[in-house]
């Protein structure tokens, strides 16, 4: 599979979890980042940066992900303007 598909693959969710509000936390974030000055595609990559982290943890210690620190990553996020 390639880097980009993995991307893209990353973008879509995050898409998907602004649209269905599935986690609450990721709407929230990604209207935060917009009001803070931050383009679409600049708050879409700093939450796929914290997606893929979450994933990347998962993954390596063989665990289920865990939306608590998800959502705690999202809450660190800064805006790019701020």
């Amino acid at each position: 599979m390639s880097d980009k598909t993995v991307r893209d693959a990353v973008l879509d969710t995050v898409l998907n979890q602004i649209d269905t509000g599935d986690p609450p936390e990721a709407r929230a974030t990604y209207d935060r980042l917009i009001d803070a000055g931050a383009s679409n595609s600049q708050a879409l990559q700093l939450m796929a940066g914290a997606l893929r982290v979450e994933m990347t943890r998962m993954l390596n210690e063989s665990t289920p992900f865990d939306n608590a620190r998800y959502a705690a990553a999202l809450a660190k996020i800064k805006s790019p303007e701020g």
